[in-house]
């Protein structure tokens, strides 16, 4: 029985909070809530829309700068960051895939990056007869990562032309300066250029795609 002398209105709450502080119901119940409120708000949270399909990427076959083969199948399963250009441009400006290189290291082989490069003005073999960088000295100036980055060259311009006609762009266009970014089916999601704010929507664009296609 609770003595009216000693009992005290402004001591009341401090008693509750003693005795809730006190009980393992109270500290497992908090436990619980802290991490279950944001699991429920991360699962209510509306993911982006999925960027829309553009076209689909032409079948190619090309020689990388190991000298091998390569070829639209072997991009399949990836989510793939694909430029044109050509070796002059990469000898003297280098390519926004060397920044993309360190920004994807993350992900593991979800993400692979591809330069087409126009070798038709220059030799591909190591003793090229008009003084050209040869594709694998082209990748060596760039810091390409073997398995992260392949550059497809010799005449490229007929697979740009092809893309450019997937895509319904207008005869005459040009890809060169653009980003691509293709799905693990060959689809084109999005056409980008190489500035800031356009490489942050591409970024965005593959790891809502790596997460949407379970890579």
């Amino acid at each position: 029985m609770i003595d009216p002398k000693s009992f005290s209105f402004s001591s009341f709450p401090q008693r509750i909070a003693a005795r809730l502080t006190g009980s393992r119901w109270f500290w497992a119940l908090f436990v619980a809530a802290a991490f279950t409120l944001p699991l429920v708000r991360s699962v209510r949270r509306a993911l982006p829309p999925a960027p829309p399909v553009l076209g689909s990427f032409p079948a190619f076959s090309l020689v990388d700068q190991a000298g091998n083969s390569v070829g639209e199948a072997d991009l399949r399963g990836h989510l793939v960051v694909a430029e044109f250009t050509t070796a002059a441009a990469l000898v003297e400006g280098g390519s926004p895939l060397a920044k993309l290189q360190r920004r994807v290291r993350n992900t593991g082989e979800a993400v692979h990056l591809i330069s087409f490069v126009d070798m038709s003005s220059f030799s591909s073999d190591s003793s090229p007869p008009t003084g050209g960088p040869t594709l694998a000295a082209l990748a060596k100036g760039a810091g390409a990562g073997a398995w992260r980055w392949t550059l497809a060259g010799g005449d490229v311009r007929p697979l740009e032309a092809a893309t450019l006609k997937a895509l319904h762009a207008p005869e005459g266009g040009t890809l060169t300066g653009r980003l691509l970014l293709v799905d693990a089916r060959g689809r084109v999601r999005r056409l980008a250029a190489p500035s800031p704010d356009e490489i942050d929507h591409l970024m965005r664009d593959t790891g809502l795609l790596v997460n949407m296609e379970g890579l």
